[in-house]
């Protein structure tokens, strides 16, 4: 049986906390605990069928992060990794091909396309 759960945010002797409960039970986790049970939920959901979807949808509303901080490292084993920081999630590191590395080099140089109601970013 599935029961529904809530998410709260407050703050818990000046320490600030998200409450989860499920049915008639609730946690407590302050950030560092919210952090690491982020990283789980993104490994597990990695290893969950169906998977993400390989391109874009366009129906979805996805997060938006202004000027994210960014970093290339580089290695020996993997070529170009570059690192993203979300706000939420923290940093995520992605390990890109030199097929990859020169579409993402051509699309960031060329001029963009008009933005219209088919785009992602409405």
């Amino acid at each position: 049986m599935y029961e529904s759960m809530t998410l709260d945010l407050f703050d818990y002797a000046d320490v600030p906390v998200l409450r989860f409960t499920i049915a008639d039970r609730s946690c407590l986790l302050q950030t560092s605990a919210v952090d690491e049970l982020i990283q789980q939920l993104i490994a597990m959901r990695g290893r969950l069928e169906p998977p993400q979807p390989r391109e874009p949808v366009r129906s979805s509303n996805y997060p938006l992060e202004m000027d994210p901080c960014w970093y290339v490292d580089y290695s020996p084993l993997l070529g170009p990794v570059l690192l993203l920081r979300h706000q939420g999630v923290g940093w995520m590191a992605y390990s890109l091909p030199s097929e990859s590395v020169e579409r993402l080099r051509k699309a960031l140089t060329v001029e963009p396309p008009s933005v219209g109601p088919g785009s992602l970013i409405n």
